[in-house]
């Protein structure tokens, strides 16, 4: 009867609303999937090479915004909509001239490579995988955007977990049965069934668009994204750079210590990415309508809400790291308060960026990424060097803070020029986020302290559920906002 009365809610939902359940169903699942190997490939894999692996991926995300523009993202739905009726054309166009770039950029590097390789830090035989990885995904990322874009989440959730599913398999296997170099065997695991799968795709997008030439499409897309490269870097410099810069400073080891803290993270940013996928449409229609006290309120339980869930994982980072990465990776568990603090303050600066980007103010939010990017790394080289990598999470931790302050201030810019009405109580949003951290960071002096830790955590239980009892009518009243 109950599985009745589900079937016919979700039959009744709309497409779009549909749609974004499965595709953050098939993100939770991949999600879980990486987090269910980690452990396993922590064991197989040395410290050092799993520093390596990371690194890897840190230079991945890096390349591949240079390599490929970003096209598949910022300009892509503006295009989707500009080109209605050539949708198909215009996505294999915009597949060949990436591919074109992506080449040219490989090129560019291999060439360079000899001056490179001290600052990049890996054997260029991870470049070749890499570049060739960025390849075949951008035909994936172009085909899932306009896929998304239509609301055709079936064949997206199953290309995109079945496809992770095949890749973790397949590399596990070969690190199993080859005992050098196995770093090389989990990207090459990885790279053979992106090739085989996206390759498919690949065909499939060029055969369906017909057009691999248009100039139009082209000029429109990279006048629109360039200007927008420097944001897109400036936010990984600011992701990505710890762990390169502990790679070169202090060791693979320590690079891996450091991802496998930013491991937890990754797992709370899924978490803040499909929150943040609702409320931004949701701040939109409230700022067109004028509601703003309505965006004020609910940013401060989200808020709230994803502060709890970084405090847990700082109460449990213990038990967190003992699973993921056993007894050689201990030392993570100090480095898990400060980067998972540094989540809740991400949800701060998204809030504040959603004004900007609503009224089209990019230009302050390119600005306040390359600042912060900057800082990041003067402060990584200043305090790694002198306190060891675990200054790394509070320098990130730092950057965040200041990144949130300089959007807050360039929001309430905004809100003055455009004489709106501005919708956040900054004030207390970064007392609630200073508390939540000083809360988080004074936990890690009671890691040794097992008992006393659990107490405290006890405590704290307590103080939730009294509040949660003596505040039901606020809460309900909360709930109810439109």
């Amino acid at each position: 009867m109950m599985l009745n009365k589900l079937k016919t809610t979700y039959n009744k939902l709309p497409l779009p609303v549909k749609a974004s359940f499965w595709f953050m169903f098939a993100e939770i699942i991949n999600k879980g999937i990486s987090f269910i190997s980690t452990p396993i490939f922590t064991r197989l894999l040395s410290k050092s090479d799993y520093g390596y692996n990371s690194v890897y991926n840190s230079w991945a995300t890096i390349l591949s915004i240079i390599a490929t523009l970003q096209l598949s993202t910022g300009v892509f739905n503006k295009a989707m909509i500009k080109y209605e009726d050539a949708r198909k054309e215009y996505t294999s166009s915009m597949l060949v001239i990436t591919t074109l770039i992506t080449l040219l950029n490989m090129t560019a590097v291999i060439i360079l490579y000899p001056c490179l390789e001290k600052i990049i830090g890996l054997p260029i035989s991870y470049i070749y995988i890499l570049y060739i990885n960025i390849l075949f995904s951008s035909a994936a990322s172009f085909w899932m955007a306009r896929e998304r874009f239509s609301y055709n989440y079936k064949s997206v959730v199953s290309v995109t977990v079945v496809t992770n599913i095949l890749a973790v398999a397949l590399s596990l296997l070969l690190v199993i049965e080859n005992d050098s170099d196995k770093v090389f065997y989990r990207l090459l695991g990885n790279l053979i069934v992106h090739v085989v799968v996206y390759g498919v795709i690949f065909v499939k997008v060029i055969i369906e668009g017909k057009r691999l030439i248009n100039v139009e499409y082209w000029k429109y897309s990279i006048l629109f994204n360039l200007p927008l490269v420097p944001h897109y870097l400036s936010q990984q410099v600011l992701n990505q750079s710890d762990r390169i810069m502990i790679l070169n400073m202090c060791g693979s080891s320590d690079a891996a210590v450091y991802s496998l803290a930013y491991q937890l993270a990754i797992l709370m940013q899924l978490v803040l990415n499909a929150i943040h996928a609702t409320f931004m449409p949701w701040t939109f229609q409230k700022l067109k309508k004028g509601q703003n006290k309505d965006i004020g309120l609910r940013s401060l339980q989200i808020e709230v809400i994803i502060g709890v869930l970084c405090l847990t994982f700082s109460l449990f980072a213990p038990e967190l790291i003992l699973i993921l990465g056993g007894k050689d990776y201990s030392v993570a568990v100090y480095i898990v308060p400060p980067v998972s603090m540094s989540v809740l303050l991400m949800t701060i600066y998204s809030f504040f960026g959603n004004i900007q980007f609503y009224y089209e103010k990019t230009t302050f939010v390119m600005a306040a990424s390359i600042i912060t990017a900057f800082l990041n790394v003067a402060l990584n080289y200043v305090f790694i060097d002198k306190y060891g990598f675990i200054a790394a999470g509070y320098t990130t931790l730092f950057c965040y803070i200041v990144y949130s302050a300089i959007h807050y201030t360039f929001m309430i810019r905004v809100c003055r020029e455009l004489n709106v009405e501005n919708p956040y109580n900054g004030k207390l949003m970064f007392l609630i986020a200073i508390l939540f951290s000083l809360i988080s960071i004074s936990i890690s002096f009671l890691y040794e302290f097992v008992i006393i830790r659990y107490i405290v955590i006890l405590v704290l239980a307590l103080a939730v559920c009294i509040w949660i009892s003596k505040n039901k009518d606020i809460l309900k009243k909360s709930t109810e906002v439109q």
